[in-house]
């Protein structure tokens, strides 16, 4: 286990907005900001676009089709930074991005829209996991905390923004205003870090790109979510979907250790204390977002409030994510991240408790938003300090890589966390009422559903459940997180 040397170049004075810091900065957080936007306006921007270019049923894939094309590109991003440079790379990408994002504001139909959106989200995945890797690369170690405290207070900003932006371009312009809005976001991005951004390469070496690996990764996160769909629904698919996914996971990593080149580097998984960062990390995030996702669902049907009331019970874990995120490069900079990840990890777990008590009590909803609010701050500590920690034990020459697996295997996490709270909130609400296709309905934005006392019941035993799921994988995240401060006695003296 190697730990970084010490930044010759860095003589301990600046934070991330001075001189040599400044431009990389603003590039990172416009594309975080963008990110962020995308993800919230184009949900936003689904009934416009359903008014303007019909087929309906194709409509889900207008956001579906940017995150699974992301997915990908996060997993083949880093052998394209570590070969070329973060810099060649963010770039070409970024030039990508800016293209497929207009071609998908002035697409003419829903089928071209789509194409252009896989673009889009294959720029999109390799832009963000450079920015990622920019903060190991261009800060020196003493200021990461701040730039991705820095990231973290953009994603809140935008939680809070987003949606009411998205709102008044969507009323001044319609859907593709919201795009269009885009456009020079990017190429500011593109001017600031266009020569910023550390060159890590000045000879670019040829890109070898695993197709094999990226089939079997790709195999794998596919399989398992639509094995976790299917979770109560029909059995014998969920367990065929689970061997599927286990043969994946066993064969690429055989594929791993035959090739030169893999995709994702067993190393880059496996490695003292990678292997802990990535397991902790996952665990906080799954225990954390299985709960929240469906939070607006018991907000508006248990408790009656309105959908655009309901939407913001989210933000209540984002804000407690950014404070933690803040608290830890202002006011914990003196700890060592693993006792960070640590304290994190040990609020996770009363968090979830009380989380689930306030549901199950029926407490008025400031203590449910409160509760979820700590459940926030611990993803904060323990996903912040766990990317410093990880950024600190890699070297420069294999950051894109190390950063794109902890990416894949984080999108994983949250994506698998998500999936199991909707597979125990629908397999309880089943045997409550014997009917999920209420829920469904909600879930998907229909209007005029008939709610009845009985479903009001079913959906708050069912995050309750959720709740409880939660905070299996709240215990995990608790272990491994002593498993991560056993195996890196010298990070917790640094």
């Amino acid at each position: 286990m190697s730990e970084q040397p010490a930044d010759p170049k860095d003589d301990g004075s600046g934070g991330i907005w001075s001189g040599p810091y400044f431009a990389v900065t603003v590039a990172n957080l416009t594309i975080v900001a963008i990110a962020a936007f995308d993800g919230l306006a184009v949900i936003a921007a689904l009934p416009s676009i359903a008014e303007d270019l019909g087929d309906v049923a194709l409509l889900p894939w207008v956001a579906t089709a940017y995150l699974g094309a992301s997915s990908v590109a996060v997993i083949m991003a880093g052998p394209v930074i570590d070969a070329v440079g973060v810099r060649r790379t963010f770039r070409a990408t970024g030039l990508w991005f800016l293209f497929t994002s207009a071609a998908v504001a002035v697409a003419p139909t829903l089928e071209l829209l789509l194409v252009a959106r896989v673009a889009q989200g294959l720029g999109g995945g390799l832009v963000i996991a450079v920015a990622i890797s920019a903060v190991g690369l261009a800060y020196p170690h003493r200021l990461r905390p701040d730039a991705f405290a820095a990231n973290s207070v953009v994603w809140g900003v935008m939680g809070f923004g987003g949606p009411a932006l998205a709102a008044g371009l969507l009323a001044l312009s319609g859907w593709r205003l919201i795009f269009f809005a885009q456009l020079p976001l990017t190429a500011l991005a593109l001017w600031l870090g266009w020569s910023a951004l550390p060159s890590t390469r000045d000879k670019p070496l040829r890109i070898k790109t695993d197709w094999v690996g990226v089939g079997l990764l790709t195999l794998l996160t596919f399989s398992s979510l639509v094995g976790l769909a299917q979770i109560g629904v029909r059995w014998a698919l969920a367990a065929g979907c689970a061997a599927v996914a286990v043969a994946a996971v066993a064969a690429y990593w055989r594929h791993a250790a035959a090739v030169s080149a893999p995709v994702l580097e067993r190393q880059h998984i496996a490695r003292l204390p990678l292997r802990w960062v990535h397991l902790t990390s996952g665990l906080v995030l799954a225990a954390g977002l299985a709960a929240d996702n469906y939070l607006p669902l018991y907000v508006q049907v248990t408790r009656g409030r309105s959908e655009s009331f309901a939407a913001f019970s989210v933000l209540f874990l984002t804000v407690g994510w950014t404070t933690a995120s803040v608290v830890y490069a202002r006011v914990l900079r003196g700890w060592a991240e693993v006792n960070v990840i640590m304290l994190g990890a040990s609020m996770l777990l009363p968090a979830l408790v009380a989380s689930g008590l306030s549901i199950a009590l029926a407490a008025p909803l400031g203590l449910v938003f409160a509760a979820f609010y700590f459940v926030g701050m611990s993803i904060g500590f323990v996903s912040t300090a766990g990317l410093t920690l990880m950024q600190r034990f890699s070297a420069a020459e294999e950051m894109g890589r190390v950063n794109a697996a902890h990416q894949f295997l984080r999108t994983l996490a949250i994506t698998y966390g998500v999936a199991i709270g909707g597979a125990v909130l629908l397999l309880v609400v089943d045997r409550q009422i014997g009917d999920v296709e209420v829920v469904r309905n909600v879930l998907s934005g229909e209007d005029d559903v008939a709610l009845g006392d009985a479903t009001r019941s079913a959906v708050e035993s069912g995050l309750v459940w959720v709740v409880v799921a939660g905070a299996v994988l709240g215990l995990g995240c608790f272990l491994s997180a002593l498993a991560l401060r056993r195996s890196a006695p010298e990070a917790a003296q640094t």
